[in-house]
C-alpha cells in the first residue's frame, strides 16, 4: 500500500510563494462593486485578450481535434475572425447574447471565441434538455442569434416564430447544408459572407461575459451570469491544485520551456458545463495545448482517443475516469501506451480508492479532485498529489484567490452575517472569490437568497473544513435522508457501498416509510466478472452490500433497501453509454429518477412491513449517540 509523503511545505507557506509579486498566480485586493476580493494580478482586460494572446501566441501549433478534423490556432482564429464578421454583420453588438446548443464540436469553440470578439455574451445552453427546459432557457436569456446542430434544429424547427418574437434575427444550423425551418446552413452563410474589420470596442475585467444554467434536476434551470473576469479567474484556480502539489514536495514551481511538447486534453464532459469550459478549455488555451473533442462520450472511444493522440490530461465526473479506467484495464499493453500525466475530477462524490486505483494503473499520473458549482465558474476548491492519496474523501483546499465558511444551515440571511463554524462541525457551505458570479439572470429573488452584496455564494451543498482547512463534502442538503430526526448523509452510504470491491457504481436516495419518515435505499451496479478486483459478482447480494456497509456506519445509515436495478426499470444507461446508472449530459447521477425506481420497489415489496433496516446478525447493535455518530463518519471516510 502506498504510503503517501509528508509534506515539506505548509499549506501556508505554499500559498505565499504562490501569491507573491513574482508569481504568476500574484494576489492583488480589489474592491469591485460593493465586493472586495483578492483578484488574480496576471490575468488579461477580457476574454477576447484572451483568446487573441493565445491565438498569437501559439499560432502553428495543434488545438483542435475532432474525429479526422486538425486545427493549429492560427487556423481557427481564421474561422473566429469570419463568424465574428458574419455576427456583426448581422447585428450582434457588445451585451447581446448569442446562444450555443450543440454538441462539442469545433464550432462551438469557433463560436465561443468569436462571440467574445464582439463583446457579445454567450449563453451555453445544456444541449440535452428536456423541450421546455431548452426553450426557457432561450426565452429568459433572448439571444439575438443561435447556433446549433442538427439534433437541436429539430427540437426548435416548430418555434422558430416565438424566436423570431424574442429577438432572435440570426439562426444558424452547424455541420449540414440543408436549410429547414428558417434555419440557416452555418456554411452557406459563411460562404456567402466575405470578412470584414471587427469594431474597437472597449470590453473590461468587470464587463458580462456569459451564462451558464444549472442542472436543473429540481426546477428549470437558472442563468448564472458572469463577468470577464469571473470566467477568467478559474484559469488559475483550476491549476493552483497541482501548484500547491509540486510546493509541498519540497520543490520549486518549474520554469515554462518553449521547448517542451504542448498538454493534450482529452475533453469528456459538455462544453455548456463549467468543468469543459471554465476549466479544460480555458487551461488548456492558456497553455497553448491541444483540445481533443468526442461526438460523443463512451469508455471505449475514450480508451481509444487516449491511446491514439497521447492525450497528457483528461478527467471529468468520477463515474467517467473510472470507467475510462476500467477500459484500459480490458486492453493489453494499454498501460504501456498511456501518456497521462493529469486525471482530474469532480462534479460529484468519488469513491475513496479512486485516487489509489488512478496512481496504481497510471503512477506517471497525478490524480486531482475538486469541487465546485456554475455559480463558481468551476473551481472552488482543488488539490492534487499525495494530499489527494492521504485524505481521498476530501475535495481539496480552497483554490488561491478562493475563501470557504461553513455556517449553520438554519442562518437565515447573509452569509456574511453568519458566524463561521469550528472545524469538524458541518454546516452550509460558502464560497467567496473572485470566481464567484454576480447572480441569476433575471431572477432577483433566487440572486438574493444564494448571493450577498460582499459577494458570498450560500451553495445549498453540506460539509466541514478539518483544522488544515481540507474541505469535505457531507451532501446536498436537498439529498439529506432523514430517518427518525436523524439526518443521513447520501454520500457517506455511498462511500461505504463503494468500499465493497464488487460496486461499481452506487446512488443513494430515501424511500417514505410510515415509522421512521424516511428509509435508505441504495441503487448498486456491480462490475462486470472481467474487472481485475477479480471479485466474484454472483456471490454478491443485496443482504452481503448491506452487511458489508454495517460494519462501516452507524446502524440508522444502513439501507434498508439494496437493489440491483434492471435495465427495464429505466434506472440504467445503454451499454454504449457506459452500462451504469442513468445520469444527465454532465455526468451526473439522475437520482430524481432513481428515487421513483427506488420508491416502486419498496411499495413493491411491502415498504417498512417487509425491509430489513439492520442487516442479520446485526440486530442487537447500539444505536451511536451523537458523539460516536461523529467517530463512525470520520472513520469510515478516512
Amino acid at each position: 500500500m502506498y504510503k503517501p509523503a509528508a509534506p515539506q511545505r505548509s499549506v501556508q507557506d505554499c500559498d505565499r510563494i504562490l501569491a507573491s509579486p513574482a508569481s504568476p498566480f500574484a494576489l492583488e485586493d480589489r474592491l469591485i462593486g460593493s465586493r472586495r476580493v483578492k483578484v488574480y494580478r496576471n490575468l488579461p482586460d477580457s476574454i477576447r485578450d484572451y483568446w487573441l494572446t493565445a491565438a498569437q501566441s501559439f499560432g502553428q501549433r495543434k488545438y483542435l481535434v475532432y474525429e479526422d478534423e486538425r486545427l493549429t490556432y492560427s487556423e481557427t482564429h481564421e474561422r473566429v475572425l469570419h463568424l465574428a464578421s458574419l455576427l456583426h454583420a448581422r447585428g450582434v453588438k457588445k451585451g447581446d447574447r448569442v446562444a450555443l446548443a450543440l454538441r462539442n464540436t469545433p464550432e462551438w469553440i469557433v463560436a465561443w471565441w468569436a462571440c467574445h470578439l464582439l463583446g457579445a455574451i454567450s449563453v451555453a445552453v445544456n444541449a440535452w434538455l428536456s423541450p421546455e427546459a431548452f426553450f426557457h432557457c432561450l426565452s429568459i436569456t433572448e439571444p439575438a442569434a443561435i447556433l446549433v446542430d442538427e439534433e437541436r434544429q429539430q427540437v426548435l424547427r416548430s418555434r422558430v416564430a416565438e424566436l423570431h418574437k424574442l429577438g432572435c434575427r440570426t439562426l444558424l444550423v452547424t455541420r449540414t447544408s440543408t436549410a429547414v425551418a428558417g434555419f440557416e446552413p452555418l456554411s452557406a452563410a459563411l460562404a456567402a459572407h466575405a470578412p470584414s474589420a471587427l469594431p474597437d470596442i472597449a470590453i473590461g475585467p468587470e464587463d458580462l461575459a456569459c451564462i451558464f444554467f444549472t442542472s436543473g434536476t429540481t426546477s428549470l434551470p437558472k442563468g448564472v451570469n458572469s463577468t470577464q473576469r469571473q470566467w477568467m479567474s478559474n484559469r488559475w484556480n483550476t491549476a493552483t491544485g497541482k501548484a500547491r502539489m509540486i510546493l509541498r514536495r519540497g520543490e520549486d514551481l518549474p520554469k515554462p520551456d518553449p521547448n517542451a511538447e504542448p498538454p493534450s486534453v482529452l475533453l469528456t464532459v459538455p462544453l455548456f458545463h463549467v468543468i469543459g469550459n471554465q476549466s479544460f478549455l480555458a487551461l488548456m488555451t492558456a497553455m497553448g495545448g491541444s483540445v481533443i473533442l468526442m461526438h460523443k462520450f463512451t469508455p471505449a472511444r475514450a480508451a481509444s482517443l487516449l491511446l491514439s493522440e497521447g492525450c497528457t490530461m483528461t478527467g471529468g465526473v468520477p463515474n467517467m475516469v473510472s470507467a475510462m479506467l476500467d477500459e484500459l484495464d480490458r486492453r493489453p499493453g494499454a498501460w504501456d501506451k498511456v501518456r497521462l500525466e493529469s486525471l482530474s475530477y469532480g462534479g460529484g462524490p468519488p469513491s475513496s480508492s479512486l485516487p489509489e486505483e488512478a496512481r496504481q494503473r497510471a503512477p506517471g499520473a497525478s490524480a486531482s479532485q475538486g469541487y465546485g458549482l456554475t455559480e463558481t465558474n468551476s473551481v472552488a476548491t482543488t488539490f492534487a498529489g499525495d494530499d489527494y492519496l492521504a485524505r481521498p474523501t476530501s475535495c481539496g483546499l480552497a483554490a488561491l484567490a478562493v475563501r470557504i465558511k461553513i455556517i449553520p444551515p438554519t442562518h437565515d440571511g447573509p452569509a456574511s452575517s453568519a458566524l463561521s463554524l469550528a472545524p469538524g462541525e458541518t454546516g452550509e457551505i460558502c464560497i467567496h472569490g473572485p470566481n464567484v458570479a454576480l447572480g441569476y439572470w433575471r431572477d432577483e429573488e433566487a440572486t438574493r437568497k444564494a448571493f450577498d452584496d460582499e459577494g458570498w455564494f450560500r451553495s445549498g451543498d453540506l460539509g466541514y473544513l478539518d483544522e488544515e482547512g481540507f474541505l469535505y463534502i457531507s451532501d446536498r442538503a436537498k439529498d439529506i435522508i432523514i430517518r427518525s430526526g436523524e439526518n443521513i448523509s447520501s454520500v457517506l452510504v455511498e462511500d461505504a457501498l463503494l468500499q465493497h470491491p464488487a460496486v461499481r457504481e452506487c446512488a443513494v436516495v430515501p424511500v417514505p416509510c410510515p415509522q421512521h419518515g424516511e428509509q435508505v435505499a441504495a441503487l448498486v451496479v456491480l462490475h462486470p466478472p472481467s474487472h481485475p478486483s477479480r471479485h466474484r459478482t454472483s456471490d454478491v447480494s443485496e443482504a452481503a452490500l448491506a452487511a458489508h456497509c454495517a460494519t462501516l456506519l452507524p446502524r440508522h445509515a444502513v439501507p434498508a433497501l439494496v437493489l440491483f436495478p434492471s435495465r427495464e426499470s429505466g434506472a440504467l444507461e445503454g451499454e454504449e453509454e457506459g452500462g451504469g446508472l442513468i445520469k444527465n449530459a454532465t455526468g451526473k447521477v439522475l437520482k430524481k429518477d432513481l428515487k421513483a425506481v427506488a420508491r416502486e420497489e419498496w411499495e413493491r415489496r411491502g415498504g417498512a412491513g417487509k425491509a430489513r433496516t439492520v442487516p442479520e446478525g446485526h440486530e442487537g447493535d447500539k444505536e451511536p449517540s451523537g458523539t460516536e455518530w461523529n467517530g463512525l463518519r470520520i472513520r469510515a471516510k478516512l
